[in-house]
């Protein structure tokens, strides 16, 4: 019997690199292109986007019906 999903997890620091290791670590990204950085699926990208929204200072905004951005904010 074949085994479902993938066998890789995520962790909070993966997703934050995904952020900090561009130029401009302050532009909004969707959860698409998180999923497609980490290539894991969408869903499990948006569970870690909402979890680090919770515990620290990363920001979304609703941008469409359905569609969201996610940043970290910059500080002055």
């Amino acid at each position: 019997m074949s085994t479902q999903g993938r066998e890789t997890e995520f962790e909070l620091d993966d997703v934050s690199a995904v952020f900090k290791s561009r130029e401009d670590y302050a532009e909004p990204l969707t959860a698409r292109e998180i999923a497609d950085e980490l290539d894991c699926s969408r869903r499990t990208a948006l569970n870690k986007l909402h979890q680090l929204e919770e515990q620290t200072d990363l920001k979304s905004k609703k941008v469409g019906g359905r569609s969201r951005v996610w940043w970290i904010p910059v500080h002055v």
